[in-house]
């Protein structure tokens, strides 16, 4: 993907989260804590970084706390592939 702008990457990460939980609503995920409320777990993380990795070509170091810290809210995550 050449264009990371922060609508497509919103809409495709949502699309994500909307194959994991139906019932989720854009309005509700940009308020949760993503982690805590359950929505991610453990391996779920790890799904999430494949999948950023593979349609928006940017990796994450999961290891690295301060980037597994931002995978708790949906900003934090648009703004970490948008770098």
């Amino acid at each position: 993907m050449s264009k990371k702008s922060k609508e497509n990457i919103e809409r495709q990460l949502f699309s994500f989260f909307i194959k994991k939980n139906n019932k989720l609503k854009l309005k509700n995920i940009k308020k949760i804590n993503l982690i805590k409320s359950g929505v991610l777990d453990s391996l779920d993380i790890l799904d999430l970084v494949s999948f950023i990795k593979k349609k928006f070509k940017t990796n994450l170091d999961i290891s690295d706390h301060k980037i597994l810290k931002q995978c708790e809210k949906f900003k934090a995550i648009i703004k970490l592939i948008k770098n």
